[in-house]
Parts: structure tokens; sequence; C-alpha cells
């Protein structure tokens, strides 16, 4: 029997054997051409399924061996993240990997501390992306509800179940397809954790 993988918040970046989830509702436009056309979206992989994570995750118990979440977790609260962080912790298998990857807060005020512009606060507040818009009632989450640091991600999925939730970097990982779930374009932004069930 194969293993179960799970990439929650794939965007446009599915990978072949895995459960490729993204919660965006062009999803389903791209699927039908002229308004794929019409509504100019993105043309999404057919392996990418739509799913709202914070509903859980369609999966017994135990029965999946990886999950791959990039640059999604800060657009729920932290409530919403805890759950479904939960949820990760109850599909897992024993010895399952979580690895979470989000905007490295510590990075984002480090540079703002570093950049001596007048305006550096203004572009600070830009780079959280806190505001709320039109686009949240289409598309709920377009834009981050919270911001991590080391310590919050890592307190975060210890609070979920995980005992060993560890800071990791960029393509480290026991995850085998590892090269092919992380893009470099997000390298210098992010922030990086591991844990296993």
């Amino acid at each position: 029997m194969a293993e179960i993988k799970i990439n929650i918040g794939c965007g446009l970046s599915g990978i072949p054997g895995w459960f490729n989830f993204d919660n965006s509702p062009t999803i389903i436009a791209s699927r039908i051409p002229v308004l794929r056309r019409l509504l100019k979206v993105p043309s999404w992989p057919s392996d990418v399924r739509r799913l709202d994570v914070r509903n859980g995750l369609p999966f017994a118990n135990g029965s999946v061996r990886y999950i791959y979440s990039s640059h999604t977790f800060e657009h729920f609260t932290y409530d919403e993240s805890l759950g479904i962080a939960k949820e990760c912790f109850r599909v897992l298998r024993p010895s399952g990997i979580l690895r979470v990857v989000v905007p490295d807060l510590s990075l984002i005020v480090s540079e703002y501390l570093a950049d001596p512009e007048p305006l550096a606060s203004h572009r600070l507040v830009s780079r959280l992306s806190l505001k709320r818009s039109l686009q949240d009632i289409v598309h709920p989450g377009s834009n981050h509800s919270q911001m991590f640091d080391a310590r919050s991600l890592v307190h975060l999925l210890n609070t979920a179940g995980f005992t060993n939730s560890e800071v990791s970097s960029y393509r480290v990982s026991e995850i085998p397809e590892i090269d092919d779930l992380e893009l470099e374009v997000r390298k210098r932004e992010s922030l990086y954790a591991e844990a296993r069930k």
C-alpha cells in the first residue's frame, strides 16, 4: 500500500504522489475553460483539490506518513492553526513527520530594525499583510492573520501534541521529496519547523 503524503496549501506547486490541497476558490473556476479565460484565473494542476483544512483532514487516524505545509499557517487564526496542527497529529502514523514553513517574523523585524529609512515602519506593517479586505469574503485567509517566530511555531506544534518539534532549515528534512516541495524563491524569508509524532 502506498504511503499517504499531504501537501496543505500547495498553491500551484503540488507534486505527484501527494494529496495536494488548497482552498483557493479559483481552483473550481480554473476547471471550466470559459470561466478560466473570463476571470483570468491561474490554470491549477489537475491533482490539486480544494479543501478547507479548518474542517478537518479526510484521512483515518494514524494513516499518513508525511504532511507538508508552506506559507499557509499564518493565514489562519492561532486557534485555527492549533486545530489544524492537532488534526495533523491525529492523522499521522507513529513516527510520521509534519513540516511547517511560515514567514519568519524574527527576520522581518531584524530587517526593520536595520532599515535607516524614515518609512521603515510603514514597510514593516505592509510586509506583515495583516490587513483585511473584501477579498477575504471571497477567499477567507487571503491575508495573514498572525505571524510566527521560532519560539511560537515550535510552541504551536508542541501544544498540538508533538513532543520533539524543532526548527529546521531549507531542504533539511526527513521528507524524501523535500527538494521538490520547497521553493527556492521562499528560502530567504522562511522559518522551517519539523515535528515527528
